[in-house]
C-alpha cells in the first residue's frame, strides 16, 4: 500500500492484494485508489518526516489499522467493476503540472527574495580594480540575475501553454484517447523536466549575487533550494527526457503509469 496527500483531510489509498477471502472483480495484485478522510480511527501520522525540505509538509510514515472504505470511494470502480476510461489516466499528468507549478513558484519566490535582498543589503566587493561601489552595478551581478529571470520566464510561457493545451481534453473528457493523453503526457514530461532544472539552478546561483551573508539561517534562503531538491528526487529528470526522446525519434508515447 501506499498513500499520498493532495489535499487537506483525505488521504490518497492505493492499495495492492488478493483482498482474502472477498471476491475481487478484477485480477489479483491490483491497484485500486480509494479516497478517504484522516480524521477517523485507524489512521495514524507519525509526523516522522526528517528529511532537509519539506518541513512543513504532511510527509512521514502513516499506518492504517482496520480502516474500512467504501466501494463507492474506489476511483473508477461502478458496482465494484473497473470501468476503463482513458480520461481518468490524465490525473497523473495533471498532478505533474501541479508539480510544475510548484517548483517555479519556488523558483520566483527565491529569485524575488535574493533581488530584494541585493538591492538593499548586498555589498559588492569590487573584483581587483573593477571600482563599482554598488551591487546593482556590478556587471556580473546584472548578468547572473538576467540569465535566470530569462530562463524562469520561458519555463512559465512553456507551463502555461501546455496548461492551456490541456483545457479542451478536460472540456471533453470522453473525447479523449489515448493518443491523445499520451501525446499530452510527453509535453508534461518535457515542461517538468525545464521546470526541475530550472528551479535547480535558480534557488542554488542566488547565493551567487546575494553574498556570503545572505548564508545566514536568520534569512533562510537555503530553504527555496532544500524544498526543490528534495521534491524533484521523486521523479528523475532524466525519465523524463527519455519520454521527450523516445516519442520524437521513435514516435512512440509513453503508457499510464504512477508517473506518467
Amino acid at each position: 500500500m501506499t498513500t499520498t496527500q493532495h489535499h487537506p483531510g483525505h488521504l490518497d489509498l492505493h492499495l495492492r492484494g488478493n483482498w482474502g477471502n472477498q471476491p475481487h472483480p478484477s485480477t489479483p495484485q491490483q491497484w485500486v485508489q480509494r479516497a478517504r478522510e484522516v480524521a477517523q480511527p485507524g489512521i495514524t501520522f507519525y509526523d516522522d518526516w526528517d528529511n532537509i525540505g519539506q518541513r512543513l509538509t504532511e510527509s512521514g510514515s502513516v499506518s492504517l489499522a482496520e480502516v474500512r472504505v467504501p466501494w463507492s470511494a474506489a476511483a473508477g470502480f461502478v458496482n465494484k467493476v473497473f470501468q476503463p476510461r482513458t480520461y481518468n489516466t490524465l490525473n497523473v499528468p495533471t498532478i505533474q503540472l501541479v508539480f510544475v507549478n510548484f517548483y517555479l513558484g519556488i523558483a520566483r519566490g527565491a529569485l524575488e527574495r535574493a533581488a530584494d535582498y541585493t538591492r538593499t543589503r548586498t555589498r559588492t566587493r569590487p573584483w581587483l580594480h573593477g571600482g563599482y561601489g554598488r551591487a546593482v552595478d556590478e556587471p556580473y551581478i546584472l548578468d547572473t540575475y538576467g540569465d535566470l529571470a530569462a530562463k524562469l520566464w520561458a519555463a512559465e510561457a512553456l507551463a502555461d501553454q501546455i496548461a492551456q493545451e490541456a483545457l479542451p481534453l478536460h472540456r471533453n473528457p470522453d473525447a479523449v484517447t489515448e493518443r491523445i493523453r499520451s501525446e499530452h503526457e510527453v509535453r508534461v514530461a518535457a515542461v517538468k523536466a525545464r521546470a526541475t532544472e530550472v528551479a535547480l539552478e535558480i534557488t542554488s546561483r542566488i547565493f551567487e549575487v546575494t553574498g556570503a551573508r545572505s548564508t545566514t539561517t536568520a534569512l533562510g534562503l537555503d530553504r527555496y533550494w532544500r524544498n526543490i531538491r528534495t521534491h524533484t528526487l521523486h521523479d528523475p529528470a532524466a525519465y523524463k527526457r527519455r519520454e521527450v526522446g523516445v516519442f520524437l525519434l521513435r514516435d512512440e508515447v509513453p503508457e499510464p503509469t504512477w508517473y506518467s
